[in-house]
C-alpha cells in the first residue's frame, strides 16, 4: 500500500507454485509488534501468532496471484511491513471484470482458509488435544482462534471501499463504470470518508495500530482527491 519496499540483503526469497515470493524483514517486525501482547504468555505464543500472520497473508496474496496467472498475467508476491502485495503486469486485454475478480480473489481465499480452519476446529481439534498437555492444548486453541479471527475480520476490513484496499479497487472500478468522468473522484471521496470513520472507531476503542493504518489510508485518499481537483 505504502512505505518502502526496496529489496534488502536480508529478504527471504523463494518460489511457491511457480510464483516468486519476497519477504521483507520488516514484515516479521510488523508481525512481532502486532503480537506483542502474546509475549506476556510466552515466546511460543508470539511465534505461533507470527506463523498465523504469515500463512494468512500468503494465502490472501496467492488468491490474487493465482487468479492473475489464470488470466495470463505472471505474478510475484511481496510481504512487507504493511501486509502483502501481489504484482502483475496487465496487458491490453485487461478488463474491468478481470480487475474486480483478481481483487476479490484475495479476501475470498482468506474466507476459504477460515472455513477450513472452522471445520478442523469442529471435527478434529477435540480428538487431537485430548492426549496433549494443558499448555500444548491451550497453545493450539489460541492459534486456531487467531487464524479464524485474522482470516475473517482482516478479510472483511480489506473489503471496505478504501483505495488501495481490495474493496477500494472494486469500488473504483464500479464508480468508473457508472461514471467514467468523475468515477475516480467519487471512489476516492468514499474511501477518505470510510477510512476516516474506521480510524476514529478504532481510536475510540484504543486499538491504535489499525487506527493509525486507516488514518494513513484516509490521508492518502484525501491527497489523491486534492490532486484530482487540481
Amino acid at each position: 500500500m505504502f512505505g518502502s519496499i526496496e529489496p534488502t540483503e536480508y529478504d527471504l526469497r523463494f518460489e511457491l507454485l511457480g510464483i516468486p515470493v519476497r519477504v521483507s524483514p520488516w514484515f516479521w517486525a510488523m508481525a512481532a509488534i502486532l503480537g506483542f501482547e502474546a509475549t506476556k504468555t510466552g515466546v511460543s505464543y508470539l511465534i505461533a501468532w507470527m506463523g498465523v500472520v504469515f500463512v494468512s497473508i500468503m494465502v490472501h496474496e496467492f488468491g490474487h496471484a493465482l487468479v492473475a496467472r489464470s488470466f495470463g498475467y505472471p505474478p510475484r508476491v511481496l510481504l512487507y511491513q504493511f501486509g502483502g502485495l501481489a504484482f502483475f503486469e496487465p496487458r491490453r486485454d485487461f478488463t474491468r471484470f478481470k480487475s474486480v475478480t483478481i481483487s476479490l480473489a484475495g479476501p475470498f481465499a482468506g474466507f476459504v482458509l477460515y472455513g477450513i480452519t472452522r471445520v478442523f476446529l469442529e471435527l478434529f481439534y477435540p480428538s487431537i488435544v485430548q492426549n496433549l498437555s494443558e499448555e500444548s492444548a491451550r497453545l493450539i486453541g489460541v492459534t486456531i482462534s487467531q487464524m479464524l479471527f485474522v482470516n475473517l475480520w482482516w478479510g472483511l476490513l480489506n473489503l471496505l471501499p478504501v483505495i488501495p484496499l481490495d474493496g477500494g479497487r472494486v469500488s473504483q472500478e464500479l464508480c468508473l463504470w457508472a461514471s467514467p468522468r468523475t468515477g475516480l473522484q467519487i471512489a476516492v471521496t468514499i474511501g477518505a470518508v470510510v477510512a476516516g470513520v474506521v480510524a476514529f472507531g478504532f481510536f475510540t476503542i484504543k486499538d491504535y495500530y489499525p487506527a493509525m493504518l486507516f488514518g494513513m489510508l484516509c490521508a492518502n485518499n484525501v491527497m489523491m482527491l486534492q490532486e484530482r481537483r487540481w
